[in-house]
């Protein structure tokens, strides 16, 4: 009874630690005998990343196995792809990610190596290569007014200007008619716009206002496979020139602004 529990047991840890289902279309485990010996020297490089998704990739080396075939590789357990040489590129990761990879090695005659594993961590990007883009709600705080204006919230909107990455943004404030362009400087922007905004002439009508929007992103994450900012904060200035010798204002806002989504 001893002997064949040993030898269950050998037979059970010389199998990868790897769901069976993982191996559909690969080369199946086998108990009947060795297989090739472990990877050795298995490392993950992130190496430069930018703001482009297409940069964000680990590239996975090994040592050869003399008496390997081909190459399994796994994250997190689930099978990624197969290698002839002893190379393989990730380039379906994300910044602030951990991963643990594991890669098996078979021979001629579909046995497999005990897996070799490796665990890393991306890094973070900059905030300054970060994207500005969607709804987002400011939180407004008087900062001066010539008028007594109030604080509150509003919604804004960015369009940016480019595919991938930071650039200039487009921007539109609900239920008023005021747009304008904000320019980036590395994680500052700044710009003006004009339309109505928050201020009214004596007459309760909305007025033509110039309205200059300056902030600098506070945080970054990664959002839909994008580096995108998640929180601002800067200051949003609205000038009103004389209308009809009724009013003339001049109000400033600090903010913090959060991303919706």
């Amino acid at each position: 009874m001893s002997s064949g529990i040993s030898i269950a047991l050998a037979l059970q840890f010389a199998k990868p630690d790897i769901p069976d289902e993982a191996f559909a279309g690969a080369p199946k485990p086998s108990a009947s005998s060795a297989g090739p010996e472990p990877v050795e020297g298995l490392r993950a490089e992130q190496g430069k990343w930018t703001g482009d998704p297409d940069s964000w990739r680990i590239s996975l080396t090994w040592r050869p196995v003399q008496e390997a075939t081909g190459y399994l590789i796994f994250r997190d357990g689930r099978r990624l792809g197969e290698a002839d040489a002893t190379e393989f590129v990730d380039d379906s990761v994300t910044p602030e990610a951990r991963y643990r990879y594991e890669v098996v090695a078979f021979d001629a005659d579909r046995k497999l190596s005990k897996p070799s594993r490796i665990r890393t961590r991306t890094e973070r990007l900059p905030n300054g290569v970060a994207r500005v883009q969607g709804d987002w709600v400011l939180a407004l705080k008087v900062q001066s007014s010539s008028i007594h204006t109030r604080g509150g919230r509003i919604l804004v909107t960015f369009t940016p200007t480019c595919r991938h990455g930071p650039c200039a943004v487009g921007w539109s404030f609900e239920d008023a008619a005021n747009s304008g362009t904000a320019r980036d400087d590395g994680a500052r922007y700044e710009g003006s716009g004009s339309g109505g905004f928050l201020t009214l002439d004596c007459h309760g009508g909305v007025v033509s206002a110039t309205v200059t929007l300056e902030f600098h992103i506070e945080r970054a994450h990664t959002v839909r496979k994008a580096w995108r900012a998640t929180e601002i904060s800067g200051t949003l200035t609205e000038s009103v020139p004389p209308v009809s010798n009724c009013l003339s204002a001049r109000n400033v806002w600090t903010f913090r602004g959060s991303a919706q989504g």
